[in-house]
Protein backbone atom coordinates (compact mmCIF):
# COMPACT_ATOMS: atom_id res chain seq x y z
CA UNK A 1 0.00 0.00 0.00
CA UNK A 2 1.02 3.38 -0.59
CA UNK A 3 1.80 6.09 2.12
CA UNK A 4 -0.35 8.48 0.38
CA UNK A 5 -4.20 9.00 1.19
CA UNK A 6 -5.36 10.21 -2.01
CA UNK A 7 -9.37 9.49 -1.61
CA UNK A 8 -9.62 11.96 1.38
CA UNK A 9 -12.37 14.25 0.57
CA UNK A 10 -11.78 16.94 2.99
CA UNK A 11 -15.22 16.83 3.75
CA UNK A 12 -15.01 17.23 8.01
CA UNK A 13 -13.89 20.68 7.59
CA UNK A 14 -16.25 21.83 4.68
CA UNK A 15 -18.38 24.37 7.17
CA UNK A 16 -14.85 25.59 8.72
CA UNK A 17 -13.35 27.37 5.20
CA UNK A 18 -10.04 29.00 5.39
CA UNK A 19 -9.56 32.69 4.91
CA UNK A 20 -7.33 31.92 2.04
CA UNK A 21 -10.17 30.43 0.22
CA UNK A 22 -12.41 33.26 0.58
CA UNK A 23 -9.44 35.74 -0.35
CA UNK A 24 -9.23 33.59 -3.72
CA UNK A 25 -13.21 33.71 -3.89
CA UNK A 26 -13.07 37.39 -3.83
CA UNK A 27 -10.41 37.95 -6.09
CA UNK A 28 -11.87 35.41 -8.66
CA UNK A 29 -14.91 37.60 -8.62
CA UNK A 30 -13.36 40.71 -8.68
CA UNK A 31 -10.68 39.33 -11.61
CA UNK A 32 -14.45 38.09 -13.35
CA UNK A 33 -15.89 42.02 -13.21
CA UNK A 34 -12.78 43.42 -14.61
CA UNK A 35 -12.84 41.09 -17.24
CA UNK A 36 -16.46 41.91 -17.88
CA UNK A 37 -15.52 45.45 -18.21
CA UNK A 38 -12.80 45.11 -20.37
CA UNK A 39 -14.92 43.10 -22.66
CA UNK A 40 -17.09 45.99 -22.75
CA UNK A 41 -14.60 48.38 -23.60
CA UNK A 42 -13.13 46.59 -26.20
CA UNK A 43 -16.54 46.15 -27.72
CA UNK A 44 -16.62 49.88 -27.75
CA UNK A 45 -13.38 50.16 -29.24
CA UNK A 46 -14.15 47.70 -31.89
CA UNK A 47 -17.49 49.30 -32.61
CA UNK A 48 -16.20 52.79 -32.92
CA UNK A 49 -12.91 52.03 -35.05
CA UNK A 50 -15.82 50.18 -37.57
CA UNK A 51 -17.71 53.16 -37.41
CA UNK A 52 -14.47 55.60 -38.42
CA UNK A 53 -13.43 52.70 -41.32
CA UNK A 54 -17.11 53.10 -42.47
CA UNK A 55 -16.89 56.42 -42.07
CA UNK A 56 -13.67 57.53 -43.96
CA UNK A 57 -14.53 54.95 -46.49
CA UNK A 58 -17.97 56.32 -47.56
CA UNK A 59 -16.89 60.20 -47.34
CA UNK A 60 -13.64 59.32 -49.88
CA UNK A 61 -16.20 58.17 -52.28
CA UNK A 62 -18.10 61.23 -52.01
CA UNK A 63 -21.11 59.46 -50.57
CA UNK A 64 -23.92 61.00 -48.06
CA UNK A 65 -23.39 60.14 -44.51
CA UNK A 66 -26.93 58.19 -44.04
CA UNK A 67 -25.51 55.24 -46.11
CA UNK A 68 -23.66 54.21 -43.26
CA UNK A 69 -26.87 53.26 -41.32
CA UNK A 70 -27.79 50.83 -44.29
CA UNK A 71 -23.87 48.55 -44.05
CA UNK A 72 -24.62 45.71 -41.77
CA UNK A 73 -22.86 45.67 -38.89
CA UNK A 74 -20.70 41.89 -39.78
CA UNK A 75 -19.04 44.32 -42.63
CA UNK A 76 -16.49 45.10 -40.72
CA UNK A 77 -12.64 45.06 -42.43
CA UNK A 78 -12.15 48.10 -45.21
CA UNK A 79 -11.88 45.17 -47.75
CA UNK A 80 -15.48 44.25 -46.83
CA UNK A 81 -16.59 47.95 -46.70
CA UNK A 82 -14.91 48.66 -49.86
CA UNK A 83 -16.80 45.48 -51.92
CA UNK A 84 -20.42 46.20 -50.04
CA UNK A 85 -20.13 49.83 -51.57
CA UNK A 86 -18.69 48.80 -55.05
CA UNK A 87 -21.34 45.90 -54.58
CA UNK A 88 -24.75 48.27 -54.08
CA UNK A 89 -23.30 51.41 -55.33
CA UNK A 90 -26.26 51.77 -58.27
CA UNK A 91 -28.07 51.84 -55.29
CA UNK A 92 -27.79 54.92 -54.08
CA UNK A 93 -26.03 56.02 -57.38
CA UNK A 94 -22.26 55.76 -56.89
CA UNK A 95 -19.74 55.52 -59.46
CA UNK A 96 -18.01 52.07 -60.02
CA UNK A 97 -14.73 52.39 -62.13
CA UNK A 98 -15.35 49.80 -64.99
CA UNK A 99 -12.30 50.23 -66.71
CA UNK A 100 -9.79 49.18 -63.96
CA UNK A 101 -8.06 47.01 -66.76
CA UNK A 102 -7.51 49.48 -69.51
CA UNK A 103 -3.86 50.01 -69.97
CA UNK A 104 -2.75 53.66 -69.44
CA UNK A 105 -1.24 56.10 -72.44
CA UNK A 106 2.27 55.88 -73.06
CA UNK A 107 4.24 58.32 -75.32
CA UNK A 108 6.69 56.99 -78.16
CA UNK A 109 10.00 58.01 -75.93
CA UNK A 110 8.99 56.16 -72.78
CA UNK A 111 8.09 52.92 -75.11
CA UNK A 112 11.55 52.82 -76.89
CA UNK A 113 13.47 53.32 -73.58
CA UNK A 114 10.96 50.25 -72.13
CA UNK A 115 12.25 48.52 -75.27
CA UNK A 116 15.77 49.66 -75.34
CA UNK A 117 15.41 47.98 -71.22
CA UNK A 118 13.70 44.41 -72.52
CA UNK A 119 16.52 44.06 -75.01
CA UNK A 120 19.29 44.90 -72.74
CA UNK A 121 18.08 42.18 -70.20
CA UNK A 122 16.42 39.67 -73.26
CA UNK A 123 20.36 39.57 -74.00
CA UNK A 124 22.01 39.76 -71.00
CA UNK A 125 22.04 37.03 -68.09
CA UNK A 126 20.57 37.31 -65.10
CA UNK A 127 21.81 37.13 -61.48
CA UNK A 128 20.20 35.10 -58.64
CA UNK A 129 22.42 36.33 -56.27
CA UNK A 130 25.06 33.50 -55.91
CA UNK A 131 28.36 34.45 -55.62
CA UNK A 132 29.95 30.89 -55.52
CA UNK A 133 28.05 29.65 -58.59
CA UNK A 134 29.21 32.84 -60.42
CA UNK A 135 33.29 32.73 -59.09
CA UNK A 136 32.85 29.10 -60.41
CA UNK A 137 31.16 29.78 -63.62
CA UNK A 138 34.20 32.75 -64.39
CA UNK A 139 37.12 30.42 -63.63
CA UNK A 140 36.36 28.06 -65.12
CA UNK A 141 36.38 29.79 -68.51
CA UNK A 142 39.45 28.99 -70.64
CA UNK A 143 39.11 31.80 -73.14
CA UNK A 144 38.30 35.41 -73.93
CA UNK A 145 35.13 34.93 -75.36
CA UNK A 146 33.81 32.74 -72.78
CA UNK A 147 34.39 34.99 -70.26
CA UNK A 148 32.70 37.85 -71.78
CA UNK A 149 29.76 35.14 -72.31
CA UNK A 150 29.42 34.31 -68.43
CA UNK A 151 30.27 38.28 -67.69
CA UNK A 152 28.48 40.76 -70.46
CA UNK A 153 25.87 37.28 -71.80
CA UNK A 154 27.70 37.54 -75.53
CA UNK A 155 31.32 36.61 -76.73
CA UNK A 156 32.43 40.27 -78.33
CA UNK A 157 32.38 41.59 -74.56
CA UNK A 158 30.31 45.03 -73.41
CA UNK A 159 28.06 46.49 -75.66
CA UNK A 160 29.03 50.28 -76.77
CA UNK A 161 26.20 52.72 -76.66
Amino acid sequence: MSDFDWDDDDTENAGNESTGMKELRKALRAEQKRNKEMSGKLDEMQNMSRDRTVKDIISSKGLPDKIIKLIPSDVTSPEDVESWVAEYADIFGASTPSNQNQEPAVDAADMKALQRISDTQSSGQTFDGDFDQLDARIRAASSPEELNKVLFGNAHGPQVV
